[in-house]
Protein backbone atom coordinates (compact mmCIF):
# COMPACT_ATOMS: atom_id res chain seq x y z
CA UNK A 1 0.00 0.00 0.00
CA UNK A 2 1.63 3.46 -1.13
CA UNK A 3 1.94 6.43 0.97
CA UNK A 4 -1.18 8.92 0.95
CA UNK A 5 0.42 12.68 0.83
CA UNK A 6 0.27 13.25 4.35
CA UNK A 7 2.70 10.63 5.24
CA UNK A 8 4.96 11.26 1.97
CA UNK A 9 5.11 15.03 3.37
CA UNK A 10 6.42 13.33 6.53
CA UNK A 11 8.84 10.46 5.09
CA UNK A 12 10.68 13.82 3.28
CA UNK A 13 10.49 16.28 6.38
CA UNK A 14 13.77 16.81 8.36
CA UNK A 15 11.42 15.39 11.42
CA UNK A 16 11.59 11.77 9.75
CA UNK A 17 15.39 12.05 8.72
CA UNK A 18 15.88 12.94 12.36
CA UNK A 19 14.31 10.15 14.04
CA UNK A 20 15.44 7.27 11.52
CA UNK A 21 19.38 8.40 11.74
CA UNK A 22 19.65 9.25 15.24
CA UNK A 23 16.69 7.14 17.18
CA UNK A 24 15.19 4.26 15.12
CA UNK A 25 18.51 2.92 13.16
CA UNK A 26 20.69 3.48 16.61
CA UNK A 27 17.97 1.42 18.34
CA UNK A 28 18.62 -1.06 16.06
CA UNK A 29 22.39 -0.89 15.46
CA UNK A 30 22.66 -1.00 19.84
CA UNK A 31 20.29 -4.48 19.71
CA UNK A 32 21.76 -6.56 16.67
CA UNK A 33 25.48 -5.08 16.38
CA UNK A 34 27.11 -3.86 13.13
CA UNK A 35 26.46 -5.81 9.68
CA UNK A 36 30.65 -5.08 8.76
CA UNK A 37 31.20 -6.36 5.81
CA UNK A 38 27.33 -7.76 5.37
CA UNK A 39 24.89 -7.81 1.63
CA UNK A 40 21.94 -6.17 3.29
CA UNK A 41 18.57 -5.63 1.95
CA UNK A 42 16.51 -2.97 2.81
CA UNK A 43 12.80 -3.03 2.26
CA UNK A 44 10.66 -0.02 1.91
CA UNK A 45 13.33 2.43 1.72
CA UNK A 46 11.72 5.28 1.19
CA UNK A 47 14.11 8.30 0.11
CA UNK A 48 17.43 6.28 0.80
CA UNK A 49 17.70 7.48 4.63
CA UNK A 50 18.06 3.82 5.61
CA UNK A 51 20.38 2.99 2.79
CA UNK A 52 23.25 5.97 3.97
CA UNK A 53 22.37 4.01 7.87
CA UNK A 54 23.28 0.65 6.45
CA UNK A 55 26.41 1.95 4.93
CA UNK A 56 27.99 4.45 6.80
CA UNK A 57 26.72 3.29 11.25
CA UNK A 58 25.70 -0.27 10.39
CA UNK A 59 29.03 -1.06 7.69
CA UNK A 60 26.56 -2.73 5.12
CA UNK A 61 29.30 -3.65 1.86
CA UNK A 62 26.25 -3.74 -0.08
CA UNK A 63 22.69 -2.51 -0.39
CA UNK A 64 20.03 -3.73 -2.22
CA UNK A 65 16.71 -1.92 -1.53
CA UNK A 66 12.88 -1.56 -2.97
CA UNK A 67 10.26 0.60 -2.70
CA UNK A 68 6.24 0.35 -4.14
CA UNK A 69 6.38 4.01 -5.14
CA UNK A 70 8.41 4.64 -8.59
CA UNK A 71 8.58 8.36 -6.81
CA UNK A 72 10.94 7.43 -4.34
CA UNK A 73 12.67 4.91 -5.91
CA UNK A 74 13.39 8.02 -8.77
CA UNK A 75 14.73 10.14 -5.41
CA UNK A 76 17.05 7.71 -4.40
CA UNK A 77 18.90 7.26 -7.77
CA UNK A 78 19.15 11.04 -7.85
CA UNK A 79 21.13 11.05 -4.72
CA UNK A 80 23.02 8.13 -5.55
CA UNK A 81 24.11 10.08 -8.67
CA UNK A 82 25.50 12.59 -6.57
CA UNK A 83 27.40 10.45 -3.81
CA UNK A 84 30.08 7.60 -4.40
CA UNK A 85 28.03 4.45 -3.85
CA UNK A 86 25.65 2.35 -6.15
CA UNK A 87 22.92 0.60 -4.59
CA UNK A 88 20.99 -1.98 -6.44
CA UNK A 89 17.48 -0.57 -6.84
CA UNK A 90 13.77 -1.73 -7.69
CA UNK A 91 10.27 -0.83 -7.28
CA UNK A 92 8.63 -3.89 -5.92
CA UNK A 93 6.82 -5.22 -2.88
CA UNK A 94 7.37 -6.98 0.46
CA UNK A 95 4.95 -10.04 -0.52
CA UNK A 96 7.07 -10.72 -3.77
CA UNK A 97 10.99 -10.20 -3.35
CA UNK A 98 12.44 -10.87 -6.95
CA UNK A 99 15.45 -12.31 -5.74
CA UNK A 100 17.20 -15.92 -5.38
CA UNK A 101 16.60 -17.66 -1.94
CA UNK A 102 19.45 -17.29 0.56
CA UNK A 103 20.38 -14.19 -0.86
CA UNK A 104 21.25 -11.61 1.96
CA UNK A 105 23.76 -11.48 5.25
CA UNK A 106 20.50 -9.46 6.68
CA UNK A 107 17.50 -7.90 5.67
CA UNK A 108 16.24 -4.72 7.33
CA UNK A 109 12.98 -2.91 7.89
CA UNK A 110 12.51 0.68 8.78
CA UNK A 111 8.51 0.81 9.04
CA UNK A 112 7.38 -1.25 6.11
CA UNK A 113 5.85 -4.39 6.96
CA UNK A 114 2.26 -2.12 8.71
CA UNK A 115 1.63 -1.13 5.05
CA UNK A 116 1.24 -4.83 4.17
CA UNK A 117 -2.15 -6.14 3.83
CA UNK A 118 -0.96 -9.84 3.91
CA UNK A 119 2.04 -8.97 6.43
CA UNK A 120 2.49 -12.28 7.03
CA UNK A 121 3.29 -13.20 3.83
CA UNK A 122 5.72 -10.31 3.34
CA UNK A 123 7.48 -12.48 6.76
CA UNK A 124 7.48 -15.17 4.65
CA UNK A 125 9.70 -13.62 2.20
CA UNK A 126 12.06 -12.19 4.11
CA UNK A 127 13.11 -15.21 5.42
CA UNK A 128 13.23 -16.86 2.47
CA UNK A 129 15.90 -14.45 0.85
CA UNK A 130 18.11 -14.66 4.14
CA UNK A 131 20.94 -16.66 4.04
CA UNK A 132 21.07 -19.21 7.13
CA UNK A 133 22.43 -17.47 9.98
CA UNK A 134 21.57 -14.41 8.46
CA UNK A 135 19.49 -11.20 10.36
CA UNK A 136 16.58 -9.24 10.39
CA UNK A 137 16.52 -6.14 11.73
CA UNK A 138 13.16 -4.64 12.00
CA UNK A 139 11.39 -1.66 12.78
CA UNK A 140 7.52 -1.67 12.90
CA UNK A 141 4.79 0.41 13.93
CA UNK A 142 1.83 -1.81 15.93
CA UNK A 143 -1.83 -1.77 15.78
CA UNK A 144 -2.79 1.13 18.59
CA UNK A 145 -1.80 3.60 16.59
CA UNK A 146 -2.83 2.39 12.97
CA UNK A 147 -6.66 1.51 13.88
CA UNK A 148 -6.42 4.93 15.94
CA UNK A 149 -9.65 6.90 15.38
CA UNK A 150 -8.06 10.00 13.93
CA UNK A 151 -4.75 8.62 13.04
CA UNK A 152 -5.69 5.64 11.22
CA UNK A 153 -7.94 7.74 8.82
CA UNK A 154 -4.86 10.60 8.51
CA UNK A 155 -2.28 7.95 7.79
CA UNK A 156 -4.46 5.57 5.24
CA UNK A 157 -3.03 1.93 6.73
CA UNK A 158 -4.73 -1.34 6.38
CA UNK A 159 -6.95 -1.57 8.90
CA UNK A 160 -7.86 -4.84 9.25
CA UNK A 161 -5.54 -7.81 10.88
CA UNK A 162 -2.71 -5.34 12.59
CA UNK A 163 -0.33 -6.60 14.57
CA UNK A 164 0.57 -5.87 18.41
CA UNK A 165 3.83 -7.00 20.26
CA UNK A 166 2.76 -10.66 20.46
CA UNK A 167 1.67 -11.43 17.22
CA UNK A 168 4.48 -9.57 15.33
CA UNK A 169 6.57 -11.97 17.57
CA UNK A 170 4.47 -15.17 17.48
CA UNK A 171 4.48 -14.49 13.28
CA UNK A 172 8.06 -13.82 13.34
CA UNK A 173 8.56 -17.57 15.09
CA UNK A 174 6.07 -19.60 12.74
CA UNK A 175 8.19 -18.36 10.03
CA UNK A 176 11.23 -19.96 11.37
CA UNK A 177 13.09 -16.52 13.18
CA UNK A 178 14.49 -17.09 16.54
CA UNK A 179 13.96 -13.92 18.15
CA UNK A 180 17.65 -12.32 18.99
CA UNK A 181 16.37 -9.18 21.36
CA UNK A 182 12.79 -6.82 21.33
CA UNK A 183 12.43 -3.49 22.58
CA UNK A 184 8.95 -1.23 22.60
CA UNK A 185 8.37 2.12 22.96
CA UNK A 186 4.97 2.65 24.61
CA UNK A 187 1.86 1.36 22.20
CA UNK A 188 3.72 2.63 18.93
CA UNK A 189 6.90 1.00 18.47
CA UNK A 190 8.36 -2.20 18.04
CA UNK A 191 12.59 -2.92 17.44
CA UNK A 192 12.86 -6.96 16.95
CA UNK A 193 16.23 -8.39 15.83
CA UNK A 194 15.64 -11.84 15.07
CA UNK A 195 18.05 -14.63 13.09
CA UNK A 196 17.26 -17.16 10.55
CA UNK A 197 18.75 -20.88 12.07
CA UNK A 198 21.97 -22.61 10.47
CA UNK A 199 19.14 -25.42 10.48
CA UNK A 200 15.81 -26.06 10.56
CA UNK A 201 14.05 -25.54 14.17
CA UNK A 202 10.21 -26.81 15.19
CA UNK A 203 8.27 -23.49 15.58
CA UNK A 204 5.66 -22.64 17.23
CA UNK A 205 1.89 -23.16 16.39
Amino acid sequence: MQLNWIERLFILSPVRSFLQRHWEARQLLVMGGPLTGAHVLETGCGPGLGIDSLYRRFKAVRVDAFDLDPKMIALVRRRQRAGSRRTRLWVGNLRHIPVADASYDAVVNFGAIHHVVRWRQAIGEIVRVLKPGGAFYCEEILSRYITHPLLGRLMDHPQADRFDRPQFILALQRSGFQIRACRQWGDLYLWVVAIKPDVAVATPR
